[in-house]
């Protein structure tokens, strides 16, 4: 474990707003998610607009010196506040980053932030030289409005003319999703919503309490554990600060659920801090994105179960009934070209998602597997040994898994132009191309030493 390959970063929504559950800006809420979170070390960085920073800009400026806070923008609705009109939405968001960087002139990293994604809006973003959108989320359907499953989880790439599809070289702006999901129970449930890292939808789900946050422990450490393999390892957390105040101005949950919200913070902070992972900002992960990664970066995660599950109320059967498993372990990748799952002991994908040449946004990207045969298999003390075999097929990106005690264990031979990496000696992961003719590849494990 490599913790300090862990980047956390804390976003909560502090923006004015004018709507049938709110009205301007939520100071309580936003003085109480600060109070926890600095608590702690942990900055935060603010989702603000045009409205709220006069509010709140004193408060922002002082705890940007004290703490290192930060803001990222929330974007107008590209189709309710703007009518789909890309002008219009550039005027606004322009008209808006003014004010944010005469109140903050330290905000050099322009963020946009808002669920509802759309292609122009990743253009517009790129001409107006943004460099990440806040607000993906894997797997969602519906909920809140927002259909993006299909896209990966995580940090990526943006292709601008394809808003859910990785870019396949270097893209302008960096995707962040709303909040870390439970990667495992969300692949096979299709409950992103249930499984998450979001304080209000766990409490009502049953999974953590203002007192025990067992599940979010097991979630975070399910992440921690992939640090041994992935160079950057991103957690994102999202709280708005108007579900943090129960008051005149803001009453979206009982006055209960803000206070069981705030114990499962204060114990999540102190939880996370405990590690010596690496706190920042969004706006200064965004950057080290940029730094660090030429196209999309290719991510391994191993999954568990939490082994948690939600109760059964109102709100965990309101999308149909919410899967509570046990659910198998589970190794889930993505790169610029592809997002592939397997389960626990089978070598071909249980899912695959195809990014290459993909153009219609509404589609999750999912293409057939090919059969594949397995000959040649011979495992003694020292040696393992096998060659898989695929016929004809679509040109498509492609991988492979063999799962077993690889404890102890290398790649001693791979047929060429296949990448093997072994993932915490619980299996090896093959990494190639379909050509559309058929694929023989050979593998070797050799115990080290032997």
């Amino acid at each position: 474990m490599r913790p300090e390959k862990l980047i956390y970063t804390f976003v909560s929504y502090a923006s004015h707003y004018d709507t049938p559950w709110g009205k301007g800006t939520a100071i309580d809420g936003i003085d109480l998610t600060a109070e926890i979170a600095h608590k702690h070390g942990v900055p935060v960085t603010w989702i603000v607009n045009g409205g709220s920073v006069p509010v709140i800009g004193d408060r922002i400026r002082r705890w940007h010196e004290l703490y290192g806070d930060d803001v990222i923008l929330q974007s107008p609705f590209f189709i309710e506040d703007t009518g789909m009109s890309k002008d219009k939405f550039k005027q606004a968001l322009e008209r808006d980053w003014r004010i944010v960087q005469e109140a903050f002139p330290w905000a050099r990293t322009k963020v946009a932030a808002r669920g509802k994604i759309y292609t122009e809006l990743i253009e517009a973003l790129e001409e107006l030289d943004f460099k990440g959108m806040w607000g993906y989320c894997w797997e969602q359907v519906w909920w809140d409005g927002i259909t993006h499953k299909g896209i990966p989880w995580g940090s990526w790439y943006v292709d601008g003319s394809r808003y859910k599809a990785p870019h396949p070289d270097k893209g302008n702006i960096v995707a962040c999703e709303w909040t870390a999901r439970d990667l495992n129970a969300t692949y096979h449930s299709g409950s992103p919503v249930v499984y998450s890292t979001d304080p209000n939808d766990v409490l009502r789900a049953g999974l953590c309490t203002g007192d025990n946050i067992d599940y979010w422990k097991n979630l975070f450490q399910d992440y921690l554990d992939n640090t041994d393999h992935n160079e950057q390892v991103f957690f994102l957390q999202q709280q708005e600060a108007h579900e943090m105040e129960f008051t005149e101005r803001f009453a979206v949950f009982p006055a209960s659920h803000v206070e069981a919200c705030a114990g499962m913070l204060d114990l999540f902070f102190a939880h996370v801090t405990s590690y010596p992972i690496t706190l920042t900002t969004l706006p200064r992960a965004i950057e080290l994105y940029h730094e660090n990664n030429e196209t999309t970066a290719p991510a391994y995660m191993l999954t568990q179960d939490t082994k948690i599950r939600p109760e059964i109320n109102e709100y965990t059967v309101a999308l149909g009934g919410t899967g509570s498993g046990p659910w198998p372990t589970t190794f889930l990748y993505y790169d610029r070209e592809c997002q592939l799952a397997f389960v626990d002991g089978q070598h071909t994908p249980h899912r695959l998602r195809n990014y290459v040449g993909k153009w219609n946004m509404n589609d999750e990207f999912e293409e057939e597997v090919p059969q594949v045969f397995v000959n040649g298999y011979k495992k003694s003390a020292e040696t393992i040994r096998m060659t898989f075999e695929i016929g004809h097929w679509n040109p498509m990106p492609f991988g492979l898994t063999y799962w077993d005690d690889l404890s102890g264990y290398e790649v001693d031979r791979c047929s060429e132009g296949v990448e093997a990496k072994l993932i915490k000696g619980e299996l090896v992961f093959l990494r190639f191309q379909l050509t559309g003719s058929p694929k023989k590849i050979e593998l070797a494990l050799r115990k080290k030493g032997g």
